[in-house]
């Protein structure tokens, strides 16, 4: 099962993550958070990357940080930490609510 984490809190303390940003290439052109790796799930047709667990190991770095995925709204997230966790046995959590949530709680 994957660990949801409230935006309230992975909001306040970005650095304690590394990130996984899952969108699309044409959502990433949109903005991204911070010091976060671009590893698209699907493609810009919606279609699931054939490659995703390869290129996510790739960008992966062991370390202390705890890691996350995020889309835009958290369900693509959700599923890139349940893949990753199934293939690779390494768990992430899942940062609820995405891009989404992080511009709300700028807002704030």
């Amino acid at each position: 099962m994957i660990e949801h984490i409230a935006p309230e809190i992975w909001n306040k303390n970005l650095s304690s993550y590394q990130i996984f940003d899952v969108r699309t290439p044409s959502e990433w052109q949109d903005g991204i958070i911070g010091d976060v790796k671009c590893v698209a799930l699907f493609d810009d047709m919606g279609l699931l990357n054939g490659n995703f667990i390869e290129e996510f190991k790739a960008k992966y770095q062991k370390n202390d940080k705890i890691l996350a995925f995020i889309c835009r709204s958290g369900h693509r997230s959700e599923i890139a930490a349940s893949m990753v966790l199934d293939e690779l046995e390494i768990r992430g959590v899942n940062l609820e609510g995405g891009v989404l949530a992080y511009e709300k709680e700028l807002l704030k």
